[in-house]
């Protein structure tokens, strides 16, 4: 089932929606071979997800050529995205927060739903599963903190606000 109802901005945008709508096709059929389903965030199915964002396990965030993912792992918020140096903890109420700049500043949000996995490994012994690394709460908080040491947060956040400026200069330059 994929539901791609979502906001993905004017009509007249012709490649960049297709081209969205594509890559959902093919993230919809990888997810399924997990029993998981990829929902707009701004459908009637999504509503309870709307109200409140807790309610659900995972989100894919997408904008322009940038995806990442917030995820609830074990009982806990994660912001997945790739232009942090490890996975960025986030509270219940940052959450809600962070799903409304999302939508305000233009991101297409799609809620994931299915079985899930109810535990994650955490001992580096268990993480040869071939699944990729995985952090303990207290690594990605020491690695997010060495990196705040080398750059002060002021400058992480102006490198987020130049890069999203540059991918809508990029956009505009395309239509």
């Amino acid at each position: 089932m994929l539901i791609v109802s979502g906001n993905y901005g004017p009509v007249n945008r012709g490649k960049t929606h297709l081209k969205t709508v594509s890559v959902m096709e093919v993230l919809q059929k990888a997810l399924e071979v997990w029993d998981l389903q990829v929902i707009a965030f701004d459908s009637p199915v999504a509503e309870h997800a709307q109200i409140d964002p807790d309610l659900g396990n995972a989100f894919i965030c997408h904008l322009h050529d940038h995806w990442f993912c917030i995820r609830k792992v074990n009982g806990e918020w994660y912001n997945f995205d790739s232009l942090y140096a490890a996975p960025q903890h986030l509270s219940e109420f940052y959450l809600a927060a962070c799903m409304d700049s999302l939508k305000d500043s233009g991101w297409s949000i799609f809620l994931v739903i299915g079985n899930f996995p109810k535990e994650f490994p955490i001992a580096s012994s268990e993480a040869r599963n071939g699944y990729g690394q995985w952090l303990s709460p207290e690594d990605a908080e020491r690695i997010t903190k060495s990196c705040n040491t080398t750059e002060s947060p002021q400058t992480i956040d102006s490198t987020q606000q130049a890069y999203q400026e540059t991918l809508l200069k990029k956009n505009k330059a395309r239509t």
